[in-house]
């Protein structure tokens, strides 16, 4: 069923279009190119009916007393002396235009949204001249960040002046609450990127915190030392020690053979052994192990769960050791714990590329037959023998 439209556009219509057309000034509006844009022709229909001369006089009328010429704002009707068969001659409507910015405002209802914005691009423009691309970009917004400029451009102005501050977010001496760099990081990091130097920014980094060199709450990294002298010789006060990556990161380990286990069992039930320490790697997890530089100057040994998983994530760390070895993830070992080996995921993934021939062998059987030995489930004394054999080995 057809919808029977007014012969003519309608006051309503004529709002709806101003309003739609509002961020196409904004942005003439911030790049001072609005000079042209006023007046603003609506594009309208503005046809008489002559099928419905009462009704297309009626919606003149309505058009005429919504019009700034009757309320002293809105829009403007243009009219012309025309000569029509079906209505005489009269002066009939021929463009609608909204001629001042005042107008446009209150037709489309955005007289506040506007000075919120006039608002943001002031203070902005006042204390960061090099984020003009950024209010372009961005100019229909940023009205929502009134209230919260201030606060933005405080933050802001400290990091300039302290760039990575290594403090957490909460300890920034800035009259913001501590949820505020949280609720805004997105239009932070826009400014931040463009405003700090290039040593103050970790590109590799996505995180507001990581990015910017703020300290966060990091997971504990469980580490054992298997040796006592070296416990000594790191003046720790324990063998046993849960610690953030960024502490374990200025550990002075060297000359030592590094153990990384999945399992928290098997990394307390680790043989000690000459110069030895173990790291629990957490699944996934022992991805954040990459910052740890003194990994790459100590022998690495990694022991997974031997399965599709444990397989691409032994790959995935030799991306940025390459040097890692492995022990326990063979056809050897499964061949020794038959009665262990339980059902893995059922999975088809891309071979991974970095494993040795023994590794892709025990990796294709795995694979086939959708089968896994966890590491917890390989006999105590199998692991001693194993590593006593690595550890006790002659070095090259």
């Amino acid at each position: 069923m057809m919808v029977e439209r007014m012969p003519l556009v309608s006051p309503e219509e004529i709002a709806d279009k101003v309003a739609k057309a509002y961020p196409r000034f904004l942005k003439r509006w911030v790049s001072g190119e609005v000079e042209d844009f006023f007046p603003y022709r609506v594009k309208v229909r503005l046809t008489l009916d002559p099928r419905n001369p009462k009704e297309t006089i009626d919606a003149h009328e309505l058009l005429l007393a919504h019009s700034k010429d009757q309320r002293g704002w809105g829009y403007t009707v243009h009219r012309e002396l025309k000569r029509k068969r079906d209505f005489g001659t009269n002066l009939v409507p021929t463009a609608i235009t909204v001629d001042t910015l005042e107008d446009l405002l209150r037709l489309a209802k955005k007289q506040d949204e506007f000075e919120k914005t006039r608002t943001v691009i002031e203070k902005v423009r006042f204390h960061f001249p090099q984020l003009e691309d950024w209010l372009v970009a961005e100019v229909t917004k940023i009205a929502k960040l009134a209230e919260s400029v201030d606060g933005l451009i405080q933050v802001t102005n400290y990091l300039i002046a302290h760039p990575v501050p290594d403090c957490y977010i909460r300890q920034l001496p800035v009259l913001v609450d501590t949820k505020f760099v949280e609720n805004h990081e997105h239009t932070l990091k826009q400014w931040l990127d463009k405003l700090l130097p290039a040593y103050a920014i970790n590109v590799n980094e996505n995180k507001l915190v990581h990015r910017f060199g703020f300290r966060d709450s990091q997971p504990h990294h469980s580490f054992r030392l298997l040796d006592p002298e070296l416990q000594s010789e790191l003046n720790l006060p324990f063998d046993e020690l849960s610690l953030p990556l960024r502490y374990l990161k200025t550990l002075d380990v060297r000359d030592t053979t590094v153990f990384i286990v999945e399992n928290n069992l098997n990394l307390l039930t680790l043989p000690t052994f000459h110069r030895g320490v173990a790291i629990r790697g957490e699944g996934n997890a022992v991805m954040q192990l990459k910052d740890l530089s003194w990994l790459s100057k100590n022998q690495l040994i990694y022991w997974g769960d031997i399965d599709v998983e444990g397989f691409q994530i032994l790959s995935r760390l030799r991306k940025f050791f390459p040097h890692t070895d492995s022990v326990m993830m063979d056809q050897e070992t499964l061949n020794s714990h038959t009665t262990a080996i339980v059902k893995g995921n059922p999975s088809q993934p891309e071979a991974p590329p970095n494993l040795t021939n023994r590794e892709a062998e025990a990796y294709e059987y795995c694979l086939n037959n959708q089968c896994r030995l966890e590491q917890e489930r390989i006999l105590q004394n199998y692991v001693e023998n194993q590593i006593a054999a690595i550890t006790s080995a002659p070095s090259d």
